[in-house]
């Protein structure tokens, strides 16, 4: 057993089109790091330090610390004479729509398994994760922890006794990431969840499920041309939520122009995904991407690839 563990979990782009709550995909846009310790104590899960440039926007990184009680409970571990210890670096800039909880909570759940030793599975490292996450959304989700913790393009799935499953499809991809400075409310996930239909007819659903299916095949093919078309045919969740980008239609509409794939919301939002197929086309696209806003500022735009998986570093 270590007397410390160090690991890094990168930004995550969830639902991609019509994969909502289903499917993410890890990129190397932004990343968090959480170290974990053991100290003499009382079987206390205790964060000491959140700092990094947004530490002040992540308040105690509660989902961290509780993807690791929900570790510890699901697998049984015992650790009543230690406390462990947990310092979060804050490289995800928290209600963009890039899976920043989930980044927190899935690093912390992998180096607490590697200081404990306790090799499980990836199935049970997700659970603990997404039940982290409700910390932060208010109830537990999997899409972004998966993609955080295994890279790649990652599918979440619960079988009618309420198993989780948990897929990773190989993704070499190149993305362009839009981050409007807009606020949507402090609770921003939780109201863009809200907002979204509770009914729709079995007509839409068959098509959006359809298209899923689809974009699922296009990535294992690697044909990204095809992925990145089904990201733009979602009818249930993107029409309502894209209501809340004011610069939505114009840059989505430069994106393509400049030769984008496909271009979705990530996540939640604000921030925008645009799926290229090298680095020379995503800085082409970011670049009319940036250029296209005129009706609010840009706090940030991104150049990144699919990303791997959590990993062990060194300081």
């Amino acid at each position: 057993m270590a007397g410390s563990v160090r690991v890094r979990a990168y930004s995550s782009s969830a639902n991609l089109g019509p994969g909502f709550d289903v499917l993410a995909v890890a990129h190397t846009a932004y990343y968090d790091e959480v170290e974990v310790r053991l100290e003499p104590g009382t079987g206390q899960v205790v964060v000491e330090s959140v700092y990094g440039p947004y530490a002040s926007q992540a308040g105690r990184a509660d989902t961290a610390r509780r993807a690791v009680e929900e570790l510890l409970k699901i697998t049984g571990t015992d650790v009543s004479n230690h406390d462990i210890v947990l310092r979060v670096y804050k490289g995800v800039p928290p209600g963009r729509g890039l899976g920043s909880s989930g980044a927190s909570a899935a690093a912390a759940v992998k180096a607490v398994e590697l200081l404990l030793d306790l090799n499980v599975s990836d199935s049970i490292l997700v659970k603990a994760a997404g039940r982290g996450e409700a910390a932060a959304a208010g109830s537990p989700h999997y899409d972004n922890v998966a993609a955080s913790l295994l890279g790649g393009l990652t599918i979440v799935s619960f079988d009618k006794d309420g198993q989780l499953y948990v897929s990773r499809i190989e993704v070499d991809a190149w993305f362009a990431l839009f981050v409007p400075k807009i606020e949507i409310g402090s609770s921003k996930t939780k109201l863009m969840r809200e907002i979204l239909p509770r009914q729709v007819s079995l007509d839409i659903a068959a098509r959006n499920w359809g298209r899923l299916a689809m974009l699922i095949a296009a990535a294992m093919r690697g044909d990204l041309r095809l992925m990145g078309h089904m990201m733009m045919q979602d009818e249930i969740v993107e029409p309502i939520r894209s209501r809340y980008i004011p610069c939505y239609d114009t840059v989505v509409e430069a994106a393509l122009e400049a030769g984008a794939l496909g271009v979705t919301i990530s996540g939640a939002g604000p921030a925008l995904i645009a799926l290229a197929s090298s680095r020379e086309d995503a800085t082409r696209i970011a670049e009319a991407m940036t250029r296209s806003c005129k009706c609010c500022e840009i706090e940030d735009v991104k150049i990144a690839q699919t990303a791997g998986p959590a990993t062990k570093v060194k300081w």
